[in-house]
C-alpha cells in the first residue's frame, strides 16, 4: 500500500493552497514526517509570523524538529533547515504543534 502525504495551508479562515504528494511505500511515521516537511517548507515561503501544525502523531511532531540520529533524520533535517531561516532575526515568529 502506498502512503500519501497531505498539507493544507490556511490564513484567516480561508484555505490558501493544498499539497498532496505520494510518499511511496513508507511507514506511517515517515509519511507523517513527509507531510510535516511539505507543510513547513511551503509555510516558510509565505510572509507569516506563526505556523500551526496539526497532527495526530506526537512522535512525528517530536522527531520533526529533532536533528539527532534516528530513522527519520533526513526528514528532520529537511524540516529544520527552512525553520532556521524562518526564525533568523525574527524573534516574533513561532511554530506550534
Amino acid at each position: 500500500m502506498q502512503a500519501v502525504s497531505v498539507a493544507h495551508f490556511w490564513r484567516l479562515g480561508e484555505q490558501m493552497s493544498s499539497s498532496k504528494v505520494p510518499a511511496g511505500r513508507a511507514t506511517a511515521l515517515d509519511a507523517e514526517l513527509f507531510a510535516i516537511q511539505l507543510g513547513v517548507v511551503k509555510a516558510t515561503s509565505f510572509d507569516i509570523k506563526r505556523i500551526v501544525i496539526i497532527t495526530d502523531s506526537l512522535t512525528a511532531a517530536r522527531r520533526a524538529v529533532d536533528a539527532s540520529v534516528h530513522s527519520g533524520q533526513a526528514h528532520s533535517l529537511a524540516i529544520v533547515q527552512p525553520l532556521r531561516g524562518f526564525f533568523t532575526n525574527h524573534s516574533d515568529r513561532s511554530i506550534h504543534f
